[in-house]
């Protein structure tokens, strides 16, 4: 059975001027990211289980087809 792979998303308090706010992973460091694009957030955001996003509670978990 394969997992399914999301991302994490940061909940900004309004007004926002990107769309999405995510997590990715550059070298060995997580680092926080924006954009309007949800093809380059699919892209660009660090991949991660529902199960793996429950160690990161103060980030909500997205499946990647619901990114839109």
């Amino acid at each position: 059975m394969t997992k399914k792979l999301g991302v994490l998303l940061v909940d900004a308090p309004e007004p926002t001027y990107w769309k999405y706010t995510y997590i990715t992973k550059r070298a060995a460091d997580f680092v926080c990211w924006s954009s309007d694009s949800n093809v380059f957030v699919q892209k660009e955001a660090y991949h991660c289980t529902q199960e793996e996003a429950k160690k990161y509670p103060q980030f909500r978990w997205v499946a990647l087809e619901d990114l839109g």
